[in-house]
């Protein structure tokens, strides 16, 4: 069996006969690595705001409760990005010298402001 496409061309299926060929669908999102920047990544850096978060996820859930690793590392790389936002749009200054300690309290604040999101939301 043959079909017409829209050039005027006509196209056989493989295995010679049955109905056309359905249409092949696009994705509606290409996702594309650029491996350059992937291998210019730091993976200290990387590691290092995961270490982060982990602690501060575990202190967010210690204050406000919660358990799981998984949800501690989470909470802890979701709420440091949200603390520094909001402090920064704030205009809020920690006064904590040490900038290890600042960061970890920063995304504390962050996380425990995430988990009560979260739990207004469900």
């Amino acid at each position: 069996m043959t079909t017409t496409s829209s050039g005027g061309r006509t196209k056989r299926r493989p295995n010679g006969g049955g109905s056309p060929e359905p249409p092949r669908h696009r994705p509606l999102v290409r996702i594309t690595i650029n491996r350059e920047a992937f291998a210019a990544l730091d993976k200290q850096a990387l590691a290092a705001q995961l270490g982060i978060g982990l602690v501060a996820g575990w202190l967010a859930s210690w204050i406000v409760g919660g358990s799981g690793l998984l949800r501690y590392a989470l909470t802890g790389v979701v709420g440091s990005l949200v603390g520094a936002f909001l402090l920064d749009r704030l205009g809020i200054e920690l006064g904590i010298r040490n900038p290890l300690t600042s960061r970890i309290v920063t995304a504390t604040i962050g996380a425990v402001l995430v988990i009560l999101a979260a739990r207004l939301v469900a």
